[in-house]
């Protein structure tokens, strides 16, 4: 009988700002994932016979990952299938962390290797595409003059003249609720240039709301800042 899968726990963020799937698996000879990529793994495991007196200082991870030959050939084959840059791994001692936004690779990690899932996380249902999409994430110590709870930077280039002077007249009415000083008012209506990136601080979503509807091609990237617990 095939162990039962640990329940997943909610995730309401990204992790590292970018996956919303993560499945933890213990398996020994885990660190050997530091030296090879899965089709060396798998490459390795059928050339038993020779590995482990070609690679002895590696000699007890080496020994692990052939005592479990046979998962780690049903494990290299099945992430060999998938496009490298649909997920990323992270390794400590003999677990592996995988991240994911593809639920079928995550789902057919927990499902094909129960045994060795040491825990999972994913969204709760009806919010992968909300988590996903959600602005990136700055963690703090504390917000921004107490208060502001996002940064915006600005892409004037985007306006054109006339629409510059009156967006920038808007937006300095909406103080405190922004930060928004002569300087970056000034820049805002005179810049040239795409490259110069300058941010404001947003008080709440409300806010920031506000701003997409009255100039909807202003806002660049937009980061949450998060408080370090």
């Amino acid at each position: 009988m095939s162990k039962k899968l640990p329940t997943a726990k909610k995730t309401k963020k990204k992790f590292y700002n970018k996956y919303i799937y993560k499945i933890s698996l213990n398996i020994p000879g885990t660190s050997a994932l530091r030296w090879y990529d899965f089709q060396k793994l798998m490459d390795l495991c059928i050339a038993e016979p020779s590995s482990k007196r070609e690679h002895k200082w590696r000699e007890k991870v080496i020994s692990d990952v052939i005592d479990h030959k046979e998962m780690w050939i049903d494990l290299a084959m099945m992430m060999s299938s998938y496009e490298s840059k649909s997920f990323s791994k992270r390794i400590e001692g003999d677990s592996v962390d995988f991240y994911t936004n593809d639920y079928k690779l995550y789902e057919q990690l927990g499902n094909k290797f129960p045994e060795y899932v040491r825990s999972r996380s994913q969204p709760k249902e009806g919010t992968e595409n909300t988590i996903l999409n959600s602005e990136k994430e700055i963690f703090v110590n504390e917000l921004p003059y107490g208060q502001y709870q996002y940064r915006a930077y600005l892409k004037p280039h985007r306006l054109d003249a006339n629409t510059r002077k009156t967006v920038a007249d808007w937006m300095e009415k909406q103080q405190p609720n922004i930060t928004f000083t002569d300087s970056i008012k000034n820049w805002l209506i005179q810049t040239s240039e795409n490259w110069d990136r300058r941010y404001i601080h947003i008080l709440d979503e409300k806010t920031m709301l506000m701003i997409q509807l009255r100039a909807p091609q202003l806002l660049g990237k937009i980061f949450k800042y998060t408080l370090n617990r």
